[in-house]
């Protein structure tokens, strides 16, 4: 049987891998780059944690055909999704960052 508690670790550790997520965008912003790149396997050991909860879920279902699924597990996963979105992307704003950092570095030794 899947409990509230089995759901509720999905919304909980994908709501930390997006927030980290979040925070390493707005460290790459600020120029700190090594910082964001840290935070950001922070939200991905997060998401890992979230995703191994939803595979116990699913392994549930499937071993249990009967199991009936709810809008609460249906909202676990959007939290889910929106963690694996925020995650990807944090990565590829913090690449664009690095990049600018050093066309000004370059820019700046040149002037």
């Amino acid at each position: 049987m899947i409990s509230e508690t089995d759901v509720m670790q999905i919304i909980v550790y994908a709501g930390n891998a997006k927030s980290l997520a979040m925070n390493a965008i707005k460290e790459a912003k600020d120029g700190k780059i090594a910082s964001a790149k840290k935070t950001l396997e922070e939200s991905k050991k997060n998401l890992k944690v979230a995703h191994q909860h939803h595979t116990d879920i699913l392994q549930k279902f499937a071993s249990n055909p009967d199991e009936s699924a709810n809008m609460f597990l249906t909202h676990a996963q959007d939290h889910m999704m929106a963690a694996i979105t925020a995650t990807d992307f944090a990565k590829e704003l913090i690449d664009l960052h690095e990049e600018l950092q050093q066309l000004r570095s370059l820019i700046t030794e040149n002037v």
